[in-house]
């Protein structure tokens, strides 16, 4: 059995690696704020994995008694490690939805944080203090499915709510095993003997989680396929002015993005000429208007969306 785990843990290692130089190379070349993240999200993880792996060579060498000063440490590591990824993930999420609050990017980090260091300080008993102190990494989670939640049931934008449903079965999943990653902690926590933790695999799963394994294998995967799939874009089939495949991309986010950023029906017509590289003169041609009413267009339109000329419009366009 722990022979198992150990090739398993290096499978979920190598998952993580894969998946953060995967989703830097996609950010390389699209310049996708998502991708970068997803790069920290699985770096972070690797590290996170790979520490508590240590834990059982520590265990060996002393004869599972570790000193205090390393069981500070380790927590102090874990901490870093989970903030880092589970962060990570929640401002891809914010990202994905437009959330641009300052208070909402940053308050779930510091939460969980400070959750953490009260589970290491206020709670004396070890095994209910491990177990409070691992489920803030599921009430992260917790909140995350909760906020994209309440997005889908608040949104009135038939093209965000359809973007989310695309991802329904994803979401779902991530329900059950965030459920099953408690229920985990719990078993190895509160419902084994202190005395058996000692024993076997337990002395290897006592500060691991499986299914919180499981997830992230899951999410690794569905982000290394969006991450190939980007490359693919950019290098299969680049983007070519005026070429077909551009425009179509075009089409597919045009409302979406005019939709976040409170774009008017004629202001999403220029956009759609500009993202296609054409310039004032040709728009006020191809749509019929006065070359100063196209130039109130995009000065709005650059206002709105905070870009300060055509060229930083286009990037921010491609990369949200």
């Amino acid at each position: 059995m722990e022979l198992l785990l150990f090739h398993f843990t290096l499978i979920v290692l190598l998952a993580s690696i894969l998946a953060s130089a995967t989703c830097l190379s996609a950010y390389l070349v699209s310049r996708k704020r998502m991708m970068l993240l997803a790069f920290v999200a699985f770096l972070f993880y690797f590290f996170d994995v790979a520490w508590v792996f240590q834990d059982d060579f520590v265990t060996f060498l002393t004869e599972g008694a570790m000193d205090s000063f390393y069981v500070v440490a380790r927590s102090v590591a874990s901490i870093i490690a989970g903030g880092g990824f589970l962060v990570s993930f929640w401002l891809i999420v914010c990202d994905y939805l437009g959330e641009t609050r300052r208070a909402v990017l940053v308050a779930p980090g510091i939460v969980f944080v400070l959750g953490s260091i009260l589970a290491l300080v206020l709670v004396p008993e070890r095994n209910v203090q491990r177990f409070v102190f691992y489920s803030m990494r599921a009430l992260m989670l917790y909140w995350m499915l909760l906020y994209i939640g309440i997005r889908f049931a608040a949104t009135k934008s038939d093209e965000e709510r359809a973007r989310l449903k695309r991802h329904g079965g994803l979401y779902a999943m991530l329900w059950v095993l965030g459920i099953a990653v408690v229920a985990s902690d719990a078993n190895f926590f509160l419902l084994v003997e202190p005395a058996t933790l000692d024993a076997g695999v337990r002395t290897f799963g006592v500060e691991r989680n499986y299914m919180e394994n499981l997830l992230m294998l899951i999410v690794a995967f569905v982000a290394a396929r969006d991450a190939v799939r980007t490359l693919a874009l950019r290098f299969e089939r680049p983007l070519v002015q005026g070429g077909g495949r551009q425009e179509e991309l075009v089409n597919q986010n045009l409302r979406l993005y005019g939709n976040r950023h409170q774009l008017s029906e004629r202001e999403l017509e220029v956009l759609y000429y500009v993202l296609l590289g054409n310039d004032n003169q040709n728009i006020a041609s191809t749509m019929h208007l006065a070359l100063s009413t196209v130039k109130v267009h995009v000065h709005n339109i650059l206002h709105k969306t905070g870009q300060a000329d055509r060229r930083d419009l286009i990037r921010d366009f491609w990369k949200t």
